[in-house]
C-alpha cells in the first residue's frame, strides 16, 4: 500500500463530496425501496394471483430477496471495478444501471397479460436492482470517507447512510401519495407502476452530481502497480478475513431491525393486527425521520466521544428492545407499532452513523471498495433478505406469535455487541493519514 499521505479536498470540493454521497443514494435507494413498499400492497396481487394473499406475500419476500442476494455479487464485480479503475466512475455505473431496471418495473406487464413471464422478468429486474446496490453503498461511502479529513470521517462516512432514511421518506411518500389519489383497487391494478416511472426524473440528476465530483484522493494516491496487482477479492480473502467477518457482524443486527421494522411490519400490522395500509404506512415515515436524525446525531458526537462507545450502547439497546419492540406493535395499535418502529431507528440510526467509516477503516485502500461494500452487503443478505422471508413463515407456522420473531434481533444483537468490540483492534493504521491511527475507542490520536 501506498505511504503517500493523500491530501483532502478543500471545503467547496467537500460540500460536492457530500451532494454527490447524499443525493446519490437517495436517489438509489428510492428505486430499491419503492419496490419492498409496492411489494407489501400490490405486487402479490398483479404478478401472483393464483395463490393466497400470504403466500403471494412470502413469495414477493423471496423475490426482494432476490435483490438482497445479488448485493454481494454486485459488491464483488463494482468493488473490483472500484478498486482498479476509481470511486467515481462505479457510482455513475451503479446509478444507470438503478435507474434504468426501477422504470423497466413500471413498464412490466403483469401475470394477466404476460403469464409466467411477467414474474419472471420482476425476478431479472429485481436482480440487476441487487447488483447496482451491491456497488451503491461502498462507493458513496468511501468518497466520502476518502475525501474527508481524519477528524470527519465518520461524519462525512455518514452521508451515504443519510441516503438510506431520505430515499425511503421518498418512496414512502410517493406510495402514500398515489394510495390516496387513487385508492387501493386502482393501486393493485395500475397505479403502483407510478413511483416506479418517477424515477426516470431522479436519475439524471444524480448523474450530473456524480459527474462533478473529484476522485477520491486515497484511491489516487496508490501507485499503478498497486491498482492493477492482485485481485480484490482474492486479496481479501488471503489477507482480511477476519476483518470482513467482523464488518458483517457489526452491521447484520442494524439490518435486520431496519428491515423487519420498515417491511415485514407493514405485512404484520395489516394482516395480523388489523390496520390498514394507510394506517400501517406512516410507521415508515417515523422510521425514516428518526434514522436519518440519529444518522446525524451520532456521526456530529463521534468526533467528540470516538465511534467505539455508539457502537456498544447502540448494539446493546438493539438486544434489549428486541421482545418489547414486537409485543408493544402486537398490543397496542397503531401507536404501539409507531412507536416500537421510532425507538428501533434511534438505535438503527445510531450505529448506522458510525458504521459506514468504521467498517471502511478495516480494509486496506486497493481492497476497501470489495472489502467494505461485502460486509454491508453479506450482512444485508441476513437482515434485510433472509429476515423478512423467516419472520413471515415463522409468523404463518406460530398463528402470529411473535417471541420467536424477536428472537432473531435478539441473537444478532448480541453478535454485534461481540464485533464492535473487536472492530478498532482491527482497523488499518494508516487510513487517517500519515502519523495518524485510532485508538481502541475508535478516537483519532496523532503519532
Amino acid at each position: 500500500m501506498s505511504t503517500t499521505s493523500p491530501t483532502t479536498s478543500q471545503p467547496t470540493s467537500m460540500r460536492r463530496v457530500a451532494a454527490a454521497a447524499v443525493i446519490g443514494t437517495s436517489i438509489e435507494w428510492y428505486d430499491f425501496f419503492v419496490y419492498a413498499q409496492a411489494a407489501a400492497l400490490a405486487l402479490n396481487v398483479v404478478f401472483f394471483p393464483e395463490v393466497s394473499p400470504l403466500t403471494g406475500v412470502l413469495i414477493l419476500f423471496a423475490t426482494m430477496g432476490v435483490g438482497f442476494v445479488a448485493r454481494p455479487l454486485g459488491a464483488i464485480i463494482f468493488g473490483h471495478i472500484g478498486d482498479r479503475i476509481g470511486r467515481k466512475k462505479t457510482l455513475i455505473i451503479t446509478l444507470l444501471m438503478m435507474g434504468v431496471a426501477t422504470f423497466a418495473m413500471g413498464l412490466l406487464p403483469g401475470y394477466d397479460a404476460w403469464g409466467a413471464a411477467a414474474p419472471v422478468l420482476l425476478v431479472a429486474l429485481r436482480l440487476c436492482q441487487g447488483l447496482a446496490a451491491g456497488g451503491e453503498w461502498g462507493g458513496a461511502a468511501l468518497i466520502g470517507v476518502e475525501h474527508a479529513p481524519p477528524e470527519k470521517k465518520a461524519l462525512f462516512g455518514s452521508f451515504a447512510q443519510l441516503g438510506s432514511p431520505i430515499g425511503l421518506v421518498l418512496a414512502t411518500s410517493m406510495t402514500l401519495a398515489v394510495n390516496a389519489a387513487f385508492g387501493q383497487e386502482a393501486m393493485q391494478e395500475w397505479a403502483w407502476r407510478i413511483p416506479f416511472l418517477a424515477s426516470i426524473v431522479l436519475i439524471p440528476i444524480g448523474f450530473i452530481i456524480r459527474s462533478k465530483v473529484a476522485e477520491s484522493p486515497e484511491f489516487a494516491a496508490l501507485s499503478k502497480q498497486e491498482r492493477s496487482g492482485s485481485v480484490p477479492i482474492v486479496k481479501l480473502f488471503r489477507f482480511q478475513t477476519p476483518h470482513l467477518l467482523v464488518g458483517i457482524g457489526s452491521f447484520a443486527a442494524v439490518f435486520l431491525t431496519y428491515y423487519l421494522m420498515t417491511s415485514f411490519m407493514l405485512v404484520y400490522a395489516t394482516d395480523s393486527v388489523g390496520l390498514s395500509s394507510a394506517v400501517s404506512l406512516p410507521a415508515n415515515l417515523i422510521a425514516a425521520v428518526v434514522e436519518g436524525v440519529f444518522i446525524v446525531i451520532a456521526a456530529v458526537l463521534s468526533v467528540r466521544i470516538g465511534t467505539k462507545r455508539i457502537n456498544v450502547v447502540s448494539a446493546v439497546a438493539l438486544l434489549l428492545w428486541a421482545f418489547p419492540s414486537f409485543y408493544l406493535a402486537a398490543a397496542a395499535p397503531p401507536w404501539g407499532l409507531y412507536v416500537s418502529v421510532g425507538v428501533s431507528m434511534v438505535f438503527v440510526g445510531a450505529a448506522y452513523g458510525v458504521l459506514a467509516s468504521d467498517v471502511a477503516r478495516l480494509f486496506t485502500t486497493d481492497t476497501r471498495y470489495t472489502g467494505a461494500s461485502l460486509s454491508y452487503h453479506l450482512a444485508a443478505v441476513i437482515g434485510g433478505g433472509l429476515a423478512p422471508i423467516a419472520a413471515t413463515a415463522i409468523l404463518e407456522a406460530t398463528g402470529g406469535d411473535v417471541f420467536f420473531i424477536a428472537l432473531i434481533p435478539a441473537v444478532t444483537a448480541a453478535v454485534m455487541i461481540v464485533c464492535v468490540l473487536i472492530l478498532p483492534r482491527l482497523q488499518q493504521p494508516d487510513v487517517a493519514g500519515e502519523g495518524e491511527a485510532t485508538t481502541a475507542d475508535g478516537e483519532l490520536v496523532r503519532a
